[in-house]
Parts: structure tokens; sequence; C-alpha cells
């Protein structure tokens, strides 16, 4: 196919066409892009790179200390993800422009076990289940003779369903202040193993791929009082990314994350919980955007 005009439409070939291309390429591309929509490690919420724009939207809950024995306790996350991913339009020459465009639903349980291995340390394993479902909903306007070739390559018109398995570590360092303020730093190691079923074109995701993240946080532990609640202010900055082999084929490697947010305490149900909301700022070599989150836990 020699009617390549732009880099775009070279990086959109290599990483979501058929079984005519590298399985390896095919397969690393759709778990990057599976991953991104399913990690907490890299922040997507509003990103451009590259002529690509990024939104992320995702809602998880917490059950926190299910259970607790001795220095181990239980949780378990619920999580609901949307991941919509554009390009820039494409021009192929002079037959027609593509705007490629890629929609992601995803829902996972994640149990974790947390050991606590003194008053300032902890470590934290998890094994996250989930379900994806991606579409790919590319619009080509131009000649019917190169749609059809776009759409023989991979670039049009597919589904692709997936199961994911992605056991999970890391390590959290609290320290409380003698103000009741926190200063809290974590680090998360990744790895996710998806295997694809019942899709269409021969397309498949039977891959795996590897993210990391490391942060800190520093909580002003009920720095504002309003109509009878108390809000805690939290500054983060976190910066996460993929590792392993073609560890940019996304055309980042890594995000980081300046935030600010607000946090209170509730009662939903009978049960104390933390709602969390903020803003934050993403950057990289090439990439930039912006984060907005939501959380309960």
């Amino acid at each position: 196919m020699n009617l390549l005009s732009s880099r775009q439409l070279l990086l959109l070939c290599i990483i979501f066409t058929n079984s005519a291309y590298s399985d390896e390429n095919l397969n690393s591309g759709y778990a990057k892009l599976l991953a991104l929509s399913l990690t907490d490690d890299i922040s997507a919420s509003q990103l451009n790179s590259d002529g690509f724009n990024y939104e992320k939207y995702s809602l998880p809950y917490e059950f926190k200390n299910l259970y607790v024995k001795d220095d181990y306790s239980f949780s378990m996350q619920l999580k609901g993800n949307y991941l919509k991913v554009k390009s820039s339009l494409v021009n192929v020459d002079s037959v027609g422009s593509l705007r490629a465009r890629w929609d992601i639903f995803s829902i996972s349980a994640a149990p974790k076990v947390t050991y606590q291995i003194n008053e300032r340390f902890s470590v934290e394993n998890e094994l996250e289940f989930g379900y994806a479902n991606m579409s790919n909903k590319s619009s080509f306007h131009g000649s019917q003779q190169m749609r059809e070739i776009l759409r023989d390559e991979g670039l049009l018109d597919w589904d692709l369903n997936s199961f994911h398995v992605t056991p999970k570590v890391g390590l959290k360092n609290t320290n409380k202040l003698d103000n009741n303020d926190e200063i809290n730093i974590y680090g998360h190691l990744a790895y996710m193993f998806a295997n694809g079923f019942k899709n269409e074109k021969q397309l498949n995701v039977n891959s795996s791929t590897g993210t990391w993240s490391i942060g800190g946080e520093y909580v002003m532990t009920d720095l504002i009082h309003l109509n009878g609640r108390n809000f805690s202010l939290v500054l983060s900055n976190d910066i996460g990314g993929f590792y392993g082999n073609n560890y940019r084929e996304l055309s980042f490697g890594f995000i980081n994350n300046t935030s600010l947010a607000l946090e209170t305490p509730m009662n939903i149900y009978g049960s104390k919980v933390k709602v969390q909301a903020g803003i934050g700022y993403l950057s990289s070599d090439n990439a930039h955007g912006i984060a907005l989150t939501l959380g309960i836990r």
C-alpha cells in the first residue's frame, strides 16, 4: 500500500492492521490501547499526543478493608471505563481522507490484599479481572476502492472483544504529621494478559503489556469547613507509563500528572466512604492534556 502520505496513517497501519502485518505489532498495539483504558497508572482524561486525541473516563468504587486479620487486609475495587481515541484528519494522497477513531468500554473487578509491614510501609497485591470491547468507528471520505483497501487492512469497521487478567504489586509509604496532615509515597508495577474472543476480520489481542507508576501526595486534612462538612485538600504528582518492547508505540512512553483535589467523607447506605474530585495537568515529552478525577473509596 503505497498511498500513505502521513506519519499518522503509517502509525495506524503498524498498530491496527490485519494478519498480513506482524502479529507482534498487531497484538502489542491493541494491548497498549486496552491497558491504557483499564489502568490507573497512566492518566489520559483529556490528552493530545502526536496528532491523536485521547479521552478517558473512569469511575472506580473501592470496598476497603472488607476483611482484616493481623497485618493483612482484604479490599475489592469495581471499575467502569470508557476510552475514546481519535486522530486528526489524514489525507491519503488525492483519493480521500481518513479520521481514525476507536471506542473502548471496559469493566473490571480487582481483589486486593494489603500487608502492613509497619506503621509506615505496606505492600499491596492485586489481581484484576475484566472484559473490554473495542469498536473501530473510523470514517473515510473518498474513493470506494480505497475504502475497501482500508477495510481489508483492518483500519475500518470492526469490533474486538477481550478478557484480561492483570496482576499488580505496589509499595506505599504513609507519614502522619503532627498536625494530622499526611505525606504518601507510592509505586506500582502491573502486567496485563489479554485474550480476544468472537472477533471479526481475524483480529485478535492475545498479547500482554506492562505498566508502571510512581508518585506522591500531600493531604491537608480537614483544611476546609463548609456547611458542616470537612474537606481535605490533596496535592499530588504521579508519573506512569508502559514498559517492555515498543513501550512508546502509542507515541508516548509515559505521562506525568500534577493534580489538585478535594476529598470529603460521606455515608452511603450506612457505609463510610471518601469521595474525591479534582483536576490535573498532564504532560510528557510530546503529549499534554487535562485530567478530571472522581473517585469513591
